[in-house]
């Protein structure tokens, strides 16, 4: 964790304390009184329903549009370049944690990835996978 400078407030270096801190939150009744029901809810409305609560929280607090922290640094390493996907990521994976379900991090990842490329930029990546497959089928 990296604790803000003059402030009590960490910011999660991983998804993993990300997930801590989101608990904490849950137990203070910061989220919402229907945090329950936010668990409750399908996958896509839960992250419709919070992308300007606790979305904008996590974005604002742990410093997406501004800092540098680890988890930022992370998200970028990985071509997750916006910080609205980043909190989406988190609160995807939050919700699936929550449900019992497989977090599917990378496939996230390449959805939102996938998402922001060209038609050129996906023929370039998809030409150049099927070369690495082909040249690990000849190995």
């Amino acid at each position: 964790y990296k604790k803000r400078k003059n402030s009590m407030k960490v910011i999660p270096n991983t998804i993993e304390e990300a997930f801590e801190e989101l608990d904490k939150l849950n137990s203070s009744e910061f989220l919402t009184k229907d945090w329950d029901k936010w668990i409750a809810m399908e996958e896509d409305i839960a992250l419709a329903f919070s992308h300007h609560a606790v979305g904008q929280w996590i974005r604002n607090e742990w410093e997406f549009w501004c800092g540098y922290g680890e988890l930022k640094k992370w998200f970028l390493a990985n071509e997750i370049k916006h910080p609205d996907d980043m909190s989406a990521i988190i609160l995807r994976s939050y919700h699936r944690l929550k449900n019992n379900k497989d977090l599917n991090i990378e496939e996230q990842i390449e959805k939102t990835v996938q998402y922001y490329l060209t038609d050129k930029e996906k023929l370039l990546r998809a030409r150049k996978k099927k070369i690495n497959e082909i040249n690990e089928e000849n190995n």
